[in-house]
This record gives structure tokens, C-alpha cells and sequence, in this order.
């Protein structure tokens, strides 16, 4: 117990701080409010989901729908639970496939080429699912220009953290060889 509520608060923290770092490097990226060219919050959600499976996406899910409450106050309440529900859900929900598809349960044994496979579904599947239901609310005025640039930010910002990090862990793994 004391393990998941762990996963679930260190999740949503990582995605609330990925989210401010993300504002402060790449303000002048972004397409509309929420929409950046390069969004690095899209990479945690991936990572936090593939390292915490359901705590993982709980904790986005609650560290989403407060940026929404906190940053979006014109966004109505049902507006924002959708987005919340599918920023933590887009990722579960390409996850789970992966994992019924065939993927490895195991990151160790991800492939480059898997797991860039696997970003590049999630990015779509991402954009895809926000900005229908950012059009069906009202909130998108041209969805295929939101979801290039959604698509687009969360592919870079989830290939730089999924890479960053996989290059930390080798590194990492490297050290402890050689101490």
C-alpha cells in the first residue's frame, strides 16, 4: 500500500514539475494554451506509465487536473476532467495494448525500436483523443493544426525524456560495472 500511494504521489509530482520546466524552457513553443511544439510532461506521461502502470496514471491523472484548475480557469469542470482523464488514460490505454500486442513487461528488455514505436503510437494516440475532445467541447477551433502540433510536441518531448532517461540508466548501469 505504502508503495502504490508512493508511485501515485511521485508520479504526479515528476509530471507537475516536467509540466513547469516545460513552461519555463518552451513558452515561446507554444501553438495554443496547453498545445507546445515541445512538450516534455508528454514523455513522463509515457514513463510514469510504463514504470507504475495504474499508480502511474492515477498520479497523472490527479497532477492534470490540478494544472487545469490551477492554469485553465476558463476551462468548464467537464471540459477539464476529460483532458485530465485523457492525459493519464492515452498513455495506460497504448500500454496496455503494447503489453497484449507482445511488448516486454520489462523496460530492460524494450528495444530502440520498439519503444520508439510505442512513443510514436502514444503521440498519436494522445493528440488524437485531446483534440476531438477538445473540438466536440468547443475548445478547438481547427482540430487538424491542434493535433499537428500536439502530435508533434508530445513526440519530441517524449523521445527527449524516454532517451534522456534511458541514457541516464545506461550511464547509470555503466558506473556500477566499473565500481
Amino acid at each position: 500500500m505504502q508503495l502504490q500511494l508512493f508511485s501515485i504521489i511521485f508520479s504526479g509530482l515528476l509530471y507537475l514539475g516536467f509540466y513547469n520546466l516545460n513552461t519555463s524552457l518552451f513558452e515561446a513553443l507554444e501553438y495554443s494554451p496547453g498545445v507546445n511544439w515541445i512538450f516534455l510532461p508528454a514523455g513522463m506521461r509515457l514513463l510514469c506509465t510504463l514504470l507504475f502502470a495504474e499508480e502511474g496514471s492515477t498520479g497523472l491523472f490527479l497532477a492534470a487536473a490540478t494544472i487545469i484548475l490551477m492554469k485553465f480557469p476558463e476551462m468548464d469542470i467537464v471540459t477539464g476532467f476529460g483532458a485530465a482523464t485523457i492525459s493519464a488514460g492515452a498513455p495506460f490505454l497504448v500500454y496496455r495494448c503494447a503489453l497484449y500486442w507482445g511488448m516486454p513487461s520489462t523496460l530492460k528488455q524494450l528495444t530502440a525500436y520498439r519503444l520508439s514505436i510505442l512513443i510514436l503510437i502514444y503521440s498519436a494516440t494522445s493528440a488524437c483523443l485531446h483534440q476531438i475532445w477538445f473540438a466536440l467541447r468547443g475548445f478547438s477551433s481547427n482540430p487538424l493544426q491542434g493535433f499537428v502540433a500536439m502530435f508533434t510536441g508530445d513526440l519530441v518531448g517524449t523521445l527527449i525524456v524516454i532517451y534522456a532517461m534511458k541514457m541516464c540508466l545506461a550511464a547509470f548501469g555503466h558506473l556500477r560495472k566499473n565500481a
